[in-house]
């Protein structure tokens, strides 16, 4: 009977945690594919390009209404989306199949269009998510960027820290007279002082006591590890990190090119079997942002940066039906003087559907164990 009651109780987190996810997945992929897409959109309108339809999602239109020549509208798969141009693909010719026909209205073809106009508008779908992630880091740096505080999450037991008198909540504020605010901070001084007395500074209650302790440079087997520890776990409490305009425009920099420069390695690693394939799909970001959607607005959006950068350098990729693989046949065709024949980019779109596909498939496959494994364990 107990078994049971503790399968429904799991059953019923489940079924909670689920809105959380599904209201994170759609708040945070609705607005990265709206900003991707208005990329081209602003684009194309700023060329002098006719836009047929700007949709988020595909499939069945489920609403939208009627502005000009574009039609806005939602679609019931929302999964992506997609900005339709006037000639974007052209109808063969008849007298040659290789070839496309005339359009009715050359002025606005996106096909007609010299080279790099065209590669202007493919690319500033990746570009606007890269702006957007910079815009959302540099005001995040602003509010305050949530980091693990100074706060005692546990003691443990036959511990420095048991034996100085720690106690769980505690707040370490200064170490050895040094000022710590973040969790690394105080780790980082710790594990420099092994087998040397220090004093913490902490604030419990309202007030601020000193405490001498000894970090050992053992585990708790007798081990020698060569660093200092002194046998706390983390608290789950945070404090925010605030910088000015220009400070934040700086670390909104500087941590979006890092980002850039782990997923682009994380990609080559993958590909050149150094590192294990592991594609998270549309199952694992939903479970990601009902996580940070139930800790706060700041982890929502810091998975909105990381998401943003990650859908640019993906649609970076030369593979055809993605941003990509446009630019790639777009730069064949300017160096060649003409494009590649509509019967070869109709197939290598076709390739390109299926490959997408399959790497969905492959994820989704990937997304259900990762959580069948932990829902088990």
């Amino acid at each position: 009977m107990r078994e049971f009651f503790e399968l429904i109780l799991r059953i019923s987190e489940w079924f909670f945690s689920f809105g959380y996810a599904i209201y994170g997945m759609i708040i945070v992929l609705g607005v990265l594919i709206f900003v991707h897409e208005l990329g081209h959109y602003l684009v194309a309108k700023m060329l002098g390009i006719g836009v047929t339809t700007f949709s988020l999602g595909f499939g069945k239109k489920i609403w939208g209404f009627q502005h000009g020549e574009t039609e806005y509208q939602l679609s019931i798969l929302p999964l992506g989306g997609y900005v339709k141009l006037v000639g974007e693909d052209p109808e063969a010719s008849e007298d040659n199949p290789d070839e496309p026909a005339e359009p009715e209205d050359p002025e606005k073809s996106f096909f007609l269009r010299p080279v790099y106009q065209r590669m202007a508008v493919i690319f500033a779908g990746p570009l606007f998510n890269v702006l957007f992630a910079l815009i959302l880091s540099w005001v995040l740096h602003m509010v305050g960027i949530p980091m693990p505080g100074t706060w005692v999450g546990e003691v443990m037991p036959d511990t420095p820290a048991q034996s100085a008198g720690l106690r769980a909540d505690d707040r370490i504020i200064a170490v050895g007279g040094q000022s710590v605010r973040k969790w690394t901070e105080l780790v980082g001084i710790i594990r420099k002082n092994a087998e040397k007395q220090i004093t913490l500074k902490v604030e419990r209650g309202g007030r601020t006591i000193e405490l001498p302790i000894t970090p050992t440079s053992r585990t708790s087997e007798g081990k020698k590890i060569g660093y200092g520890r002194i046998g706390i776990r983390m608290s789950e409490r945070v404090y925010k990190e605030r910088y000015g305009p220009i400070d934040s425009a700086w670390q909104s920099l500087r941590r979006n090119y890092f980002i850039i420069k782990l997923t682009v390695g994380t990609l080559y690693g993958m590909m050149a079997q150094t590192v294990p394939v592991d594609i998270g799909g549309p199952i694992r970001i939903a479970g990601f942002a009902g996580e940070q959607a139930k800790r706060g607005l700041a982890y929502i959006v810091g998975l909105s940066i990381l998401l943003s950068l990650n859908l640019a350098i993906l649609n970076l990729l030369p593979i055809p039906i993605l941003d990509g693989g446009h630019l790639f046949f777009l730069a064949i065709e300017g160096l060649r003087g003409k494009p590649l024949s509509l019967r070869f980019r109709e197939m290598s779109m076709q390739v390109g559907t299926v490959l997408l596909i399959g790497v969905m498939l492959f994820a989704t496959y990937k997304d259900s164990m990762y959580y069948f494994v932990k829902w088990t364990q």
